[in-house]
């Protein structure tokens, strides 16, 4: 008996990627890939391409669709589900799961004639509560990794098959994917995977099962040159083809024809890599030192079982801008229930839980504010329709814990933009969400250590296959930094809201900008009361001034109130002793171009001071006028905000936001009066 080799290609664009990027993917990958499947009438494979991707294709490249569907009605091609704008199905509502699984399946269906029984796992994040949906859609085998079943005991030598599994008397098939083959196709040469897979024989190989990123064959660096233009695709193919000992098969004719393995149930996971990439710096440093060490030891075959990253949803704790936009998902699912049936509400909230902006790993992620931006945009446009169809009479105040921390937010909705303010972080104001351009002009990410910032090294080369020609994966890059980007890393120990409060020793732009200014205040990451008063909000905390002398008690007010053209704001803040320095309230905004941006008439510079009572920011893109105004005058400051994260081609220096200072002396008390307006 021939050995069955289940291959399969995931493929994914964030939805509202910049079209040049989804042009290129589509030229460089997903197209060339069919291209040449066409060439080879034995090439049974499973696709998975999330339902943006899948729509942009048919609307944008209408061969590469017509190629889909021919392969398609040939056979060749069978089409795996999934959550149509590609959420991670555990950190949605069991009814988005049900809801966005059953739109990509309809949509295959449409076009295709089929109907999906695989399903891909969005980052192979896995969790049982996700069984029952996904069987009561029709899903019956589900992709996971082989480190799935070995981070539950199972050992490696016993992957070579299928499970089945269950949740509350539902079931699904498991086809762990294995790792080598991951690691081997497409960077190695051919007759090293059909050799490999070979080698299975000596395991009781029921199956063989490989599904992996489509970009690998061709978006990933160097690897079109490899694929195509040296041909390691055609020949993959052919080479399988001319073994005699292993054939391509589909997923559903094997779970019809072949006999499970046995029953799993798996931990929450996901990959290798993501369980490390989900870890906090300092235990990412502590990993990579644990696993060097398990490698010199009696127990480094039991290492991967026993040693664990830590899970996806760490990216929230991680990362509060992710928290806070999967909160805001989540709970506007909740709350727009009754809706749903409007396809138009429930196509933006789909589409705004989308994964790529709430996590990262050699990829930017989070990191790209594009990505941000364009999750930011269908919830806001969500939020837009749910308040028509509910009712709502606007302005109105919400107060409630919408983000899970244990602290209530107040959200204000008024006709032309709806505003947050959280009370877990001094009652700061956490967005500003613009109805009409779809934009939260307070849609920042702090700078935040990283685990890889310590990894930026010169580049190693990729260890030769045994003919000397192999590609390397970018798992096997090291990153470089060149020395401007080193000089620009520093890392913010709170978040990058608005109307900050600092009470530090120095009026300071450079170092604010490295973070390096001593604050004596406890006023800028500590939880403040929060009351909604007189038609407007008042936060308020009895803290303390810390300097050598030791602790100063001293008391601060915030009040808030929301206007048709932005939010007016007040801080009253008292010290005891008469303690001096310096008040500076700092303000985050984030911009399409931040170089398109005028401030008083002239180019916003990438750094600069200026005085006065009030600062016109002029945005091209937004076409508004940005307006701080002060009742008095203060030492008003910028600089750009710039991250380091990583990326395919080693490292990019990503332009996150600006952040404004506004400075006044403080001896003992002040009232600190002014707006922030958007017109």
């Amino acid at each position: 008996m021939k050995i069955p080799f289940l291959f399969g290609i995931h493929c994914h664009q964030p939805a509202d990627n910049f079209r040049h990027i989804v042009d290129w993917a589509v030229n460089v990958s997903y197209g060339p890939f069919l291209k040449e499947a066409l060439k080879h009438e034995h090439f049974k494979f499973a696709v998975h391409y999330s339902g943006w991707l899948l729509e942009y294709i048919r609307q944008y490249h209408k061969d590469v669709f017509k190629d889909l569907k021919t392969l398609s009605s040939k056979g060749n091609i069978e089409f795996f589900t999934g959550g149509f704008y590609e959420p991670v199905l555990s950190a949605i509502p069991s009814d988005d799961r049900r809801g966005q699984i059953n739109m990509l399946s309809a949509y295959i269906k449409k076009h295709f004639g089929q109907t999906p029984e695989g399903m891909w796992l969005t980052e192979r994040v896995w969790d049982p509560a996700v069984i029952p949906d996904a069987a009561e859609t029709g899903v019956k085998n589900v992709i996971v990794d082989d480190y799935h079943l070995i981070a539950a005991g199972f050992p490696e030598e016993s992957l070579t098959g299928y499970f089945t599994t269950e949740q509350d008397g539902r079931g699904v098939n498991l086809f762990p994917i294995d790792r080598m083959l991951r690691y081997l196709t497409p960077f190695k040469p051919e007759g090293d995977v059909t050799a490999y897979i070979r080698s299975l024989r000596n395991r009781n190989v029921k199956l063989v099962t490989c599904f992996d990123d489509g970009e690998k064959f061709g978006v990933w660096p160097s690897t079109y040159q490899w694929v195509y233009e040296k041909g390691w695709l055609g020949r993959f193919l052919e080479a399988v083809k001319d073994d005699g000992e292993i054939e391509f098969t589909h997923y559903c004719e094997a779970a019809k024809t072949i006999k499970p393995s046995g029953t799993a149930y798996l931990p929450i996971t996901s990959y290798v890599e993501m369980g490390e990439w989900s870890l906090f710096a300092d235990r990412y440093a502590r990993f990579e030192e644990m696993k060097e060490y398990l490698k010199k030891s009696p127990y480094k075959n039991d290492a991967e079982q026993f040693l664990k990253g830590s899970i996806w949803k760490n990216f929230l704790i991680k990362y509060p801008e992710s928290n806070r936009l999967h909160k805001r998902t989540l709970d506007l699912s909740i709350r727009g229930r009754p809706f749903k049936k409007d396809k138009k509400f429930t196509d933006a909230l789909y589409r705004s839980q989308c994964n790529d902006s709430l996590w990262h790993g050699i990829f930017g992620g989070l990191y790209l504010p594009n990505l941000r931006d364009n999750a930011w945009k269908p919830l806001i446009e969500a939020e837009s329709i749910y308040e028509k169809s509910a009712g709502l009479k606007l302005p109105v105040t919400e107060i409630r814990d919408t983000d899970w921390d244990g602290y209530d937010e107040a959200y204000v909705r008024t006709e032309k933009f709806n505003a947050l303010f959280v009370s877990r972080d001094g009652g700061q104001m956490a967005s500003l969400e613009l109805k009409e351009s779809g934009w939260n002009l307070l849609g920042v990410i702090a700078r935040r250590k990283e685990g890889y910032h310590a990894e930026f090294t010169e580049e190693k080369k990729p260890e030769e296959s045994p003919s000397g020609e192999s590609s390397a994966s970018i798992h096997e890059k090291s990153l470089t930094l060149p020395e401007e980007m080193k000089s620009r890393i520093a890392y913010d120990w709170y978040n990058k809201n608005c109307f900050i409060d600092h009470f530090t020793d120095v009026w300071s732009v450079d170092a604010f900008e490295k973070c390096s200014f001593r604050e004596y205040g406890d006023f800028v990451n500590q939880p403040a009361e929060l009351v909604e008063k007189d038609g407007g909000l008042r936060f308020s905390k009895a803290g303390g001034l810390y300097s050598d002398g030791g602790r100063t008690g001293a008391f601060l007010e915030k009040t808030y109130r929301v206007t048709e053209k932005g939010v007016a704001f007040s801080v009253k803040a008292e010290a005891e002793n008469g303690f001096s320095c310096v008040y500076v309230m700092e303000n985050n905004l984030h911009f399409a171009d931040w170089k398109a941006v005028s401030l008083n008439g002239e180019p916003l510079a990438e750094k600069g001071r200026a005085e006065g009572r009030k600062f016109i920011l002029k945005d091209p893109y937004l076409k508004k006028d940005i307006i701080f105004e002060f009742d008095k005058n203060v030492r008003f400051g910028w600089y750009v905000i710039y991250t380091v994260s990583q990326s395919e081609s080693g490292a990019d220096l990503t332009a996150q936001g600006v952040t404004f200072l506004a400075g006044a002396d403080f001896a003992g008390g002040m009232i600190f009066k002014g707006s922030l307006n958007v017109i």
